[in-house]
């Protein structure tokens, strides 16, 4: 596995860059409004630029709170980093641009850093999000900086069984991701996204009419529930 640090160990802007207009400000304001939404106090050594003391919540901000605060700031930082790599290559001229100095950027740098939510306090939006990306990793595709680096990626299955192994350690909301056959992508039968059988195994809820009308398993699970449904159409 490798994992790309994005600002995990920079101290701050090498140089000034031109962004687009407002865009030291929209920074200066997300880093307050997580800080705010969060409760996060700051510390700082001598003059070294002030820094978050703790990721961790305040008292009283709920599950739901801080897991969709972390998932929108992670991904805002990953967004800000691809911008700033982008920015500091060509040259933006013009009315729609501005200047960010160094002076400028320390200013909101100490947000650069992600939000770790603890497994207990996932919600089940937050544990499918956290799945979705293991499996992509998993797939072999670069997800959130994270990469695989293995000679051959897990199939779908393996991928899936993956999954399943965690599931038994943090699927408190039983969501039951799997990856239905024939597909390459994770579903919940929680929501109906898929249908289990006995026989023939994880179904997408739009494979259950061709299941139903070709599955040849005896007694297929699936053909009995669904069997009526079909019969008029």
């Amino acid at each position: 596995m490798s994992y790309h640090t994005f600002f995990s160990f920079s101290t701050g802007l090498a140089k000034t860059i031109r962004v687009p207009k407002g865009t030291t400000e929209r920074c200066v304001a997300h880093v307050a409004k997580v800080e705010q939404t969060l409760g996060f106090e700051l510390t700082q050594y001598n003059d070294n630029p002030p820094r978050w003391k703790s990721t961790m919540p305040k008292d009283g901000v709920s599950d739901e709170v801080l897991c969709e605060t972390a998932r929108q700031h992670n991904a805002w930082i990953r967004y800000l980093y691809k911008d700033i790599e982008k920015w500091s290559r060509a040259i933006l001229r013009g009315p729609d641009s501005e200047r960010m100095t160094p002076k400028d950027a320390a200013r909101f740098w100490r947000g650069l850093q992600d939000i770790q939510v603890p497994p207990e306090r996932w919600t089940a939006d937050y544990y499918r999000d956290r799945m979705e990306h293991i499996y992509e990793v998993l797939r072999g595709n670069s997800s959130e900086g994270v990469t695989f680096n293995a000679k051959k990626a897990l199939t779908p299955k393996q991928a899936a069984a993956v999954i399943l192994l965690f599931s038994e350690f943090l699927d408190k909301n039983d969501l039951r991701l799997d990856v239905p056959n024939g597909h390459d992508q994770l579903k919940s039968s929680y929501d109906g996204g898929y249908s289990w059988c006995d026989k023939c195994g994880p179904i997408d809820e739009y494979d259950i009419g061709d299941r139903v009308a070709n599955c040849s398993r005896k007694k297929c699970p699936i053909r009995e529930e669904y069997g009526h449904e079909y019969e008029d159409r």
